[in-house]
């Protein structure tokens, strides 16, 4: 069978909601001599979780002002929304334009960057600025303040501004660790990527999860003396 004829039969057992092993056995028993590997099946299942529709090949080759469309665009930035941390190359499977053109819209077009793992905007209007500030302030001046009158009941307040990765314990301190600690593994299932990811969060000590919470209170400090910018390091 050729190449696009597995990729067909692969989608089917995704939507059936087959696991890549059972995607695995099943081409093995049908087609022994050439059925793809598990990591070519692991490779597509990857691609139809992010949005990806076809089966086809994504185009590699053009101009980048044929495919930046308006529509490509809308799609590309409503990806970008819905998942922070999805990857240029998923964004162009998905799409199905040159990794190229996807990081010519998304960082020209879109005005977005990296920061602590997620896509941002770029540039911060001054309203958001003036909200970060506000935040940071309110939620220092609380911490500060509750933080010695809840130590008389061996109690901890840990307040959280409106969410912004730089200002997340989870995406400066926590994540990034996780994802090192990921880096080289490869999983077959989602249930096997869970497990291991419970025994990692299991094993790390009570001193690192308060640690990441203690770089917290720099970080406020740090977002107001830059009126309300990112806190990138």
């Amino acid at each position: 069978m050729e190449k696009s004829e597995f990729r067909v039969l692969i989608k089917h057992y995704y939507l059936r909601k087959k696991t890549i092993s059972e995607t695995k056995a099943k081409l093995d028993k049908y087609y022994p001599d050439s059925a793809p590997s598990i990591g070519t099946i692991h490779k597509w299942f990857t691609e139809f979780r992010c949005g990806r529709t076809s089966t086809v090949d994504a185009e590699r080759s053009g101009r980048p002002k044929e495919v930046t469309t308006p529509e490509n665009v809308e799609k590309i930035h409503d990806m970008m929304l819905n998942d922070p941390k999805v990857k240029l190359r998923e964004v162009a499977n998905a799409v199905g334009i040159s990794l190229e053109c996807v990081g010519n819209i998304v960082h020209s077009m879109l005005g977005m960057k990296k920061l602590c793992a997620r896509w941002v905007p770029r540039l911060l209007t001054v309203d958001q600025k003036r909200i970060r500030v506000t935040n940071s302030q309110q939620n220092f001046a609380l911490f500060s303040l509750a933080q010695a009158k809840l130590h008389e009941i061996s109690f901890e307040l840990v307040p959280q501004p409106p969410y912004s990765p730089d200002l997340a314990p989870s995406d400066y301190y926590l994540f990034p660790s996780l994802n090192r600690w990921l880096t080289g593994k490869r999983f077959y299932s989602i249930e096997e990527l869970i497990a291991e990811t419970e025994a990692y969060f299991g094993d790390l000590p009570i001193e690192y999860l308060s640690d990441g919470i203690k770089k917290l209170e720099n970080r406020w400090t740090r977002c107001i003396d830059l009126e309300g910018e990112y806190v990138e390091k």
